[in-house]
């Protein structure tokens, strides 16, 4: 076996130079090429492809033939030459796309997007060093950038914490504990945490959590009505699962109205929301012999309208409380451009949006303790079905030049359980305390959040 070095960043490779005639009795040429150790640093490389290289020289001239040339790359082949006195290699592409080897719609798109790069963009350059389908198959999924379509499905996700919020201070005014016509405030402090598992089509699962705070105030505007308002900033991370090596930090600020109205036994509840949203967001690249990492800043907003109805009855010591909830978000995310490697991303503005019904059950006691506190008891038991597409897709293209290619995250539930556990203690007739526990249980995401709430009359 003849082996063949090529090193291209000095345009040589290993080469037999005979003063006499050279005898080749069969054997195979093996492939083992080399590029730039760091491609991706770079903006511009030397092609791999059509590139030509002496191999053997006799002056006395060459006797025989090579059996082959052993294709040890998965899109690159070569050729012999065979001259009087000389034999070349050419190195070329094969017949293997890019994207047959991909496994996933994500890494079929990328795949394809990075076949329009051509010979000499550094990202294209690194997939023809791929020695096997693993190699590429794992740049393709390094490569898709599909923390993106991940970040505004996580930002839809997370829109529930401040109407989920607002929906407790309605009921706690409801229960006979407002002070009448006087303002009220109100202070939430929230945390969760979840994961999303891998989806259906190959896409990656992540890891969430949010921590954060919400301001509100409201008054009785009529005897039956009440309208109010909230502001609050979250924090959220989302860190992709580790062969992605991607994660976002989001900062968010808050800002919605509600208006909450009883009617006899029917209470009825409405609210709107507009949310600013600041992500930055890492991507480490590392696959083959290349490295790369890319940064980003991402603005988005994002929109919200909700609404409740729920019907008071009692048994025995319980007050029961079917509901009926119905929501409706729009996520906008601004166009951006990644800053970092030859294999940075950039992506125009997109939308996401969402449609979600609730239908459930809460059930509360209240106990009478000493020196006038009064504690209550509440636990709640829903069932969330998502009427949208339920797959957050993102348009995306390697800002060096590429068809644009369009990425999905792991879809959302299309069905998931609502669960709740609550405790509020009156302290006195100013001021209370409320702590609870929420979970969301679907089938492709699972997520856990407390709260501490403090009410007060001014």
């Amino acid at each position: 076996v003849y082996k063949i070095q090529v090193e291209l960043s000095e345009s040589a490779s290993d080469r037999i130079v005979a003063s006499g005639k050279a005898s080749i009795a069969g054997g195979n040429v093996t492939l083992a090429m080399e590029n730039s150790p760091d491609l991706l640093s770079q903006s511009q490389v030397e092609s791999l492809v059509g590139r030509r290289y002496d191999i053997l020289d006799a002056a006395g001239g060459i006797d025989g033939r090579f059996d082959a040339v052993l294709p040890n790359y998965l899109f690159l082949g070569g050729t012999l030459d065979y001259a009087a006195n000389a034999i070349r290699l050419d190195i070329g592409r094969n017949g293997t796309a890019l994207a047959s080897v991909a496994q996933t719609p994500n890494q079929a798109a990328v795949a394809g997007a990075v076949e329009t790069l051509g010979a000499g963009n550094p990202v294209y350059e690194s997939l023809l060093l791929s020695e096997n389908a693993a190699t590429a198959q794992r740049a393709f999924q390094q490569l898709s950038g599909e923390i993106y379509p991940a970040l505004a499905g996580l930002l839809l996700n997370d829109s529930r914490y401040l109407r989920d919020s607002v929906g407790e201070r309605l009921r706690q005014t409801s229960d006979g504990e407002d002070g009448g016509e006087a303002p009220e405030g109100w202070f939430k402090a929230l945390g969760s945490w979840g994961k999303s598992a891998d989806g259906s089509h190959g896409s990656e699962g992540y890891r969430h959590s949010v921590g954060g705070f919400l301001l509100g105030v409201d008054s009785q505007v009529a005897s039956d009505t009440r309208l109010g308002l909230v502001a609050g900033y979250s924090n959220s991370s989302l860190n992709m699962d580790s062969s992605l090596q991607s994660s976002a930090s989001i900062d968010s600020y808050h800002l919605g109205a509600y208006l909450g109205r009883q009617l006899q036994q029917w209470r009825l509840s409405l609210g709107a929301a507009h949310a600013w949203h600041r992500a930055e967001v890492k991507r480490d690249l590392q696959y083959g012999a290349v490295a790369g990492k890319q940064k980003a800043k991402l603005d988005a907003q994002s929109s919200q309208l909700f609404a409740e109805a729920a019907y008071a009855l009692g048994w025995r010591s319980l007050e029961l409380e079917p509901f009926a909830g119905l929501a409706y978000v729009h996520v906008a995310s601004d166009d951006f451009r990644e800053r970092g490697s030859a294999a940075a991303l950039e992506g125009g503005d997109d939308n996401l949006d969402a449609a979600f019904t609730t239908l459930g059950l809460r059930a509360k006691r209240h106990f009478e303790l000493d020196a006038g506190r009064r504690l209550a008891l509440s636990g709640t038991l829903g069932w969330r079905h998502n009427l949208s597409d339920t797959t957050p897709q993102r348009h995306l293209a390697f800002a060096s030049g590429s068809q644009p290619f369009s990425v999905e995250s792991v879809a959302l539930s299309r069905d998931a359980a609502l669960l709740g556990v609550d405790a509020s203690l009156a302290v006195n007739r100013e001021v209370s305390v409320r702590l609870g526990y929420n979970g969301l249980l679907g089938s492709r995401e699972k997520d856990h959040g407390v709260g501490l709430a403090v009410d007060w009359r001014f």
